[in-house]
């Protein structure tokens, strides 16, 4: 038996994104995936930040994590899952969007539940999603730099750097334009 915590992304701060992966109020990280799989069975396929997770602000929300899991033995096992935001997004906060939901599930196809003892079978993996943090303030008063860094590092995609930001990314990673929404042509 073993006990993980591993976290979705924190709310935006009025001066500051949020932090990827990582709890508030208490700002502990994750277990390393190493440290686990020393002990245990378990096996970490993938573990990774989740781009657009973050709700869109002036201040961006922190990034969520999704995870692959499974057995190294041909055998099931369980989890006793205890997941928070998977109902309802985090909300953010002075015009701020929404974060991502987190999402429980197993790679055959099987949805899980967020709370409670559940079973993985053998030979599949479990993936979870975890959520987002919300964002602050208007995504339009984002800085452009800010927005065309946050596509580099594969935090925003070119799309929702659009969509949300009103900031066209070249595919080199470097503003374009203003969008639409910023230019208020259309």
């Amino acid at each position: 038996m073993v006990t993980r915590f591993h976290s979705g992304g924190a709310g935006a701060r009025p001066t500051l994104d949020g932090l990827s992966a990582t709890p508030f109020p208490s700002g502990v990280r994750n277990v390393p995936v190493e440290v686990t799989e020393a002990i245990t069975p378990i096996v970490v396929w993938r573990k990774e930040l989740c781009a657009d997770s973050g709700g869109a602000g002036r201040q961006r929300g922190g990034l969520g994590q999704v995870m692959e899991i499974s057995n190294r033995e041909d055998a099931p096992f369980g989890i006793f899952a205890s997941f928070e935001r998977v109902c309802f997004p985090p909300r953010g906060r002075n015009g701020g969007g929404v974060g991502r939901t987190g999402r429980l599930r197993l790679a055959s196809g099987a949805e899980l539940r967020n709370k409670g003892f559940q079973t993985i079978p053998a030979r599949d993996r479990l993936i979870v999603e975890m959520p987002g943090g919300g964002g602050y303030g208007d995504p339009l008063e984002r800085n452009m730099a800010e927005v065309a860094t946050d596509v580099r590092l594969g935090y925003v995609g070119r799309v929702a750097a659009e969509r949300e930001y009103g900031v066209v990314v070249g595919p080199d990673g470097y503003v374009v334009s203003p969008g639409i929404a910023r230019d208020g042509s259309g």
